[in-house]
């Protein structure tokens, strides 16, 4: 579908739902004229036939999906795993055009691939729930339904209803469909899952011509809801897609799902430090070309500063860290589906909670009852003892308790349980039935949980009464011996009795709505006494009644008659046509009011929430005087809030109204207008009334995390920021459309979330401040590579090492710190201000402790270079030959290196069989002058057997007693370039021998030099007058990259701290190794402290403690895992380690100590100066 097209089908899902043609104000009759039917006869064949090639089958049409491959590749393509695999691309591209084969660049690639490969999966199977949404909505459709077509009624799968079909709908049924009544008989739907209305809904084939929603329609039911008692026949007016709960699930499967504030932030972050580490990567490699470095080694390089400032670890700490919090709110009882809504709740600053189940307990409670002309408090026990604790407790709201030995309440009392069809289901699971009369001994015992028979209000009433007296041993002694039900023309329900004493006449008692019972009523009892009911008794009773109802209450009159003699159990009751028993002559004895309490623990939760400075708005489908009564109660609504024009109650038809404002200008002021209120709660509003209230949050930039149980709510919790469901009342729709599930229903947990969610962006920003400090000790190798050539003081794979291996575990644990205690107290994060990676905690990381890192690193790399002979100032500049040719120095008087460098490159190797011109005997002769890894300086020898080499750079001299020849070290590069020495350079000298002297073109005798001596004339002249002399040395290159690496006249090779004649590149090697691994070790060092100062970001370690096993495991971890990868044989190959020697741990700590210092006296200064400079720009 394009773009468009889902834009124009979302538009039409959020406005109200439609039926084609048919208008659910319709009557009866006109319904059944316009499909052509009759209630008794139904479709015909032919057109059932004709409806379901235009409708189709009754099923929901499930949203596009990808397969599961696709959503797996799709991981893959993020930026951050791009650029891994680039860079481990690279290096494998390395490793096939590198002669040398240097393994480093192999192990670095498939590292790379594999923490690609692992984030990948990981992330796979945290995600992709859209799927399992229409599949929550798959297990509500109902299966079978009786359905009248050609004047047979039968039973047909339910998918195969179409619009005009006539179906029968009895106590127990699943609605198949949307249908419209056109007979109904005492009919009630529970629609709680659809529109969140508590109580189940009176339903007749009549419908107010005032309604202007279908949701509120009185002759409409609804797809997948359950006919409560009752029965009825409708006619088919919306399936599948067409229906209210085909609109949710379109609601849901359209709303688009956006990233989370935590995982906006850490792209963000990605993509800047991938920026920086491209560009300097490319930079260098720039520069690098630009001196003519290798082109394989500067691709390694530039591979190296992108993988120095890339933290690969991040996004598995971040994962895993997540992972560790979400298991830890499991305790809690909050189970964490998507990993980064734990952070979202932590920014949440809008909470838009359903009502029924959420707040609510969604089930009908007593509150409170009305007699003696008093209005007294029911406190709703879950055993005996606990109602006996309540009883006994003073009342929160300040109401006195009811008086249950009063004789008038004891009256009342009768009433309520006689006239009462609900019972308790005492079988459990497994066949046994309990006795209710034990279960309310045991104080473990949870009446209010368990499950009652008949309508809300009646289970309610029932176990009000279960507290005093068991309901069915006081029905026992009142046996029953006529009833008639309520009905929706009645509005009231009577039932007559026997009393104890069979000397006593029957009893009548009525139940009904308030007004219709009094009207029945001659008398009223108060005090026990049976007074006739005057005026001013009825006015008491209309102001307790209209104070009940003010309250969100329903309310329920209670009235009894003692029948006349000649009514006995034996007489024949009967209300056809009309009662044939005086029920007009009644005692009104008082009312019971119900009202869907609030959970436990939620008015805290509220009040929490308050203090965190998160706007808690209430979002139901119910009656705006309930919604708001509840609102009170729980503290989502404050009278003097109220008072002061900073809360108000917006109705569904008030969203109406504003959708209907064409202007989208006008139209957005209307919502800002209602959203600036400090208050909220929504009444009255339809599912995609739910959905604009959350995305007009969001455009007002709140983050809005959304909680509920039903159907209604999927849309919803879907488009929120973060979904909150309910475990145990939830649907399984609004379960898979959620991010966090509360196991316990309990809204209070959201509270502990936003806590963990705040808790887990706090210990973020600590473990990637732990993470980036070793940035700047892994990114400055690479530029003093570059810049001044320093031999490498850290490998790419030892920076893998540190990223990916011992700084795992210790960023990880950070997520174990314990909260601060200001943290609820705090405004929410704002998300455009407050960055998971600000400007302050950068400067930190990088110019301050990371800073102090890398002098650390590189001190402890000169330390241990000098102690193999390399000293410090010998460094510079010679970098990037240093892993490939022996060094060569000048030597001082002291004994130490002078200037170094490097001479020759070594030659091809070359052997040929030749004739000897001094022997003139045929020789094999093998040119390798620099065999086994460089040219060998010729040793001192009597000046009368010397026969060095003349194409070699080392030139001989006569010593100071003249008596032994011996070599003044390396030619030097300023003048003849000395790695030239071939016989064609010597031919352009055009010498000759004239009469046993040596003369040049001019026939002047020759001025011989240290350069060109009058031996190496005389080798040049016998080797280069041969006939094959083009066999021989052609020459090499120079060794040196750049002209201030080349090595001065007289240098000699040096290694192991003084000058030497021959080459030992595996010394040097081993040497730059042992330097690179006490640099990779200094890193740990100084992560010891950087780890202990991220534990908090403002008080002293000494304050916060060291409680963090995690923590302590973690710093001991680092170090054991150092400790194996440079002391294992088998890591030193993989890896190029070097088995330190104890000593070497030793200059970083110095530096560590550094750190932990400097930090401390950080934090005591800001703790000194709050809001000073110091905490404006180094606290992060």
């Amino acid at each position: 579908m394009s773009a468009k097209g889902k834009t124009d089908r979302g538009a039409e899902l959020r406005k109200d739902l439609q039926y084609g043609e048919v208008d659910f104000k319709w009557s009866s009759e006109r319904v059944l004229q316009h499909f052509g039917i009759t209630a008794e006869g139904g479709l015909s064949t032919a057109q059932y036939q004709a409806a379901l090639q235009k409708f189709g089958r009754n099923e929901l049409t499930p949203p596009p999906s990808l397969p599961w491959y696709i959503k797996y590749l799709l991981q893959f393509a993020n930026f951050f795993a791009i650029l891994l695999m680039a860079g481990g691309a690279l290096c494998f591209i390395g490793y096939a055009i590198d002669p040398d084969k240097d393994p480093t660049n192999l192990y670095l690639g498939v590292v790379l691939f594999l923490v690609v490969f692992i984030t990948a999966t990981f992330s796979y199977l945290q995600e992709a729930k859209s799927e399992a949404i229409m599949e929550g909505f798959a297990k509500l459709i109902p299966k079978q339904t009786h359905v009248t077509r050609n004047g047979q009624v039968s039973v047909v799968d339910a998918a195969e209803l179409v619009p005009g079909d006539v179906v029968t709908l009895n106590d127990g049924d699943q609605i198949p469909a949307d249908i419209m009544l056109v007979k109904a008989t005492e009919f009630k739907v529970d629609n709680s899952s659809l529109t969140g209305e508590s109580e189940p809904q009176e339903r007749s084939n009549v419908c107010s011509q005032n309604i202007s929603s279908a949701f509120e329609a009185e002759n409409l039911c609804f797809f997948t809801t359950i006919v409560t008692t009752g029965a009825g026949t409708g006619v088919v007016v919306g399936t599948a897609d067409n229906t209210a709960m085909g609109q949710i699930a379109g609601l849901a499967t359209e709303t688009a799902t956006h990233d989370s504030p935590i995982s906006i932030e850490i792209a963000k972050f990605i993509h800047l430090i991938s920026a920086v580490a491209i560009v300097l990567g490319v930079t260098f490699f720039i520069i690098g070309i630009s001196l003519g470095t290798d082109i394989i080694k500067n691709v390694v390089f530039m591979i190296g500063i992108i993988v120095a400032n890339v933290p690969e670890g991040l996004l598995a700490t971040v994962t895993v860290s997540l992972a560790l919090t979400a298991k830890r709110m499991h305790k809690k009882n909050v189970l964490v589906k998507n990993l980064e809504a734990v952070e979202t709740l932590g920014s949440t600053t809008v909470i838009a909670s359903d009502k029924t189940g959420t707040l609510t307990q969604n089930r009908m409670t007593v509150q409170h009852c009305w007699y003696d002309g008093q209005i007294k408090r029911t406190p709703a026990g879950k055993n005996s003892k606990h109602w006996a604790d309540l009883m006994a407790a003073p009342c929160p709201t300040g109401e006195d308790n009811y008086d249950v030995s009063a004789p008038t309440f004891k009256k009342l009392q009768m009433i309520a349980t006689l006239c009462n069809n609900s019972r308790f289901l005492t079988k459990t699971d497994e066949g046994v039935v309990f006795s209710m009369v034990e279960g309310m001994k045991d104080p473990t015992f949870n009446l209010l949980g368990l499950s009652c028979t008949g309508d809300a209000s009646e289970v309610g009433i029932t176990k009000c009464m279960e507290c005093l007296e068991d309901v069915q041993v006081y029905r026992g002694r009142y046996p029953e011996v006529f009833q008639i039900k309520f009905n929706s023309t009645n509005k009231w329900q009577l039932s007559i009795h026997e009393q104890p004493s069979a000397s006593d006449p029957l009893v009548l008692v009525l139940k009904g709505a308030p007004e219709r019972v009094i009207d029945r009523c001659q008398f009223m009892m108060f005090n026990g006494e049976k007074i006739p009911l005057t005026e001013q008794l009825k006015e008491e009773f209309v102001r307790a009644y209209e104070e009940l109802g003010g309250l969100g209450e329903r309310v329920l009159g209670f009235a009894y008659s003692e029948l006349p003699k000649e009514y006995n159990k034996d007489y024949k009751f009967t209300q056809k046509p009309t009662e044939n028993f005086p029920k007009d002559d009644l005692t009104f004895v008082g009312l019971l009011s119900l009202i869907d309490p609030p959970r436990e623990g939620v008015p805290e939760a509220v009040e929490k929430c308050k203090r965190a400075r998160i706007k808690v708005f209430m979002v139901t489908g119910d009656h705006p005087i309930t919604a708001q009564a509840i609102a009170k109660s729980v503290g989502i609504l404050d009278q003097h809030v109220m008072d002061a024009g900073k809360g108000t109650v917006v109705k569904g038809d008030d969203i109406r109204e504003w959708e209907a404002i064409e202007d989208p200008v006008a139209r957005q002021a209307k919502w800002d207008a209602a959203l600036s209120h400090q208050q909220i709660v929504f009444a009255r509003v339809s599912p995609a009334h739910k959905l604009q209230i959350v995305e007009n949050n969001q455009r007002r930039g709140e983050v809005v995390a959304v909680t509920g149980d039903g159907v209604n709510d999927a849309p919803a919790l879907k488009k929120g920021d973060i979904g909150v469901a309910m475990g145990i009342a939830g649907k399984d729709v609004s379960k898979e459309a959620a991010d966090m599930i509360l196991m316990d229903d309990n809204f209070a947990s959201i509270v502990n979330g936003v806590e963990e969610g705040r808790l887990i962006f706090d210990n973020l920003k600590k473990s990637i401040c732990y993470t980036l400090t070793s940035n700047i000790p892994e990114i400055g190798p690479f530029l003093c590579f570059i810049v001044i050539r320093l031999p490498l003081p850290l490998s790419t794979v030892m920076i893998l090492m540190v990223d990916l291996g011992t700084d795992m575990v210790p960023a990880i644990s950070l997520a174990y710190e314990e909260k601060e205690s200001d943290i609820m107290d705090r405004a929410p994060r704002n998300a455009a201000t407050d960055r998971l990676v600000n400007r302050r905690l950068i400067t930190f990381a990088y110019l301050q402790i990371g800073i102090m890192q890398a002098l650390s690193g590189f001190f402890t790399y000169m330390v241990v270079l000098n102690d193999y002979g390399y000293a410090p100032w010998t460094l510079p500049g010679i970098g990037l030959e240093f892993e490939e040719y022996s060094l060569m120095c000048t030597v001082r008087d002291d004994g130490q290196p002078g200037n170094c460098g490097y001479g020759c490159d070594e030659p091809d190797k070359f052997e040929t069989t030749w004739v000897n011109p001094l022997t003139m005997q045929n020789q094999t002769v093998k040119y390798d002058y620099c065999e086994d890894g460089g040219c060998k300086i010729p040793f001192p020898v009597p000046i009368g057997s010397y026969t060095a080499d003349p194409f070699v750079e080392f030139g001989m001299r006569p010593s100071a007693d003249g008596t032994m020849m011996e070599s003044f070290g390396f030619r030097g590069f300023q003048g003849a370039n000395p790695c030239k020495r071939t016989c064609s350079w010597f031919e352009a000298f055009n010498l000759t021998m004239s009469e046993g002297v040596v003369v040049d073109a001019t026939g002047a005798a020759f001025n011989f030099t240290q350069d060109l001596s009058a031996q190496e004339v005389t080798q040049f002249m016998a080797y280069c007058g041969l006939a094959d002399k083009d066999q021989f040395l052609k020459g090499r290159g120079v060794a040196a990259e750049a002209s201030d690496s080349e090595a001065d006249r007289g240098s000699f090779y040096w290694w192991g701290g003084r000058k030497q004649y021959f080459p030992n590149p595996t010394y040097q090697a081993n040497a730059l190794q042992y330097a690179q691994t006490s640099y990779f070790i200094s890193i740990i060092v100084v992560q010891w402290a950087d780890l202990l100062i991220a534990k908090t970001r403002k008080l002293s370690l000494f304050d916060q403690g060291l409680a963090n096993g995690f923590m302590n495991f973690g710093l001991c971890f680092e170090t054991i895992l150092g400790c194996i990868l440079i002391y294992v044989p088998i890591f030193n190959t993989v890896f190029g380690t070097k088995p330190l020697h104890i000593l070497h741990w030793c200059p970083g700590i110095p530096w560590s100590i550094l750190i932990f210092t400097y930090d401390e006296t950080r934090k005591a200064l800001m703790r000194r100066d709050p809001k000073g400079w110091l905490e404006r720009f180094t606290y992060w």
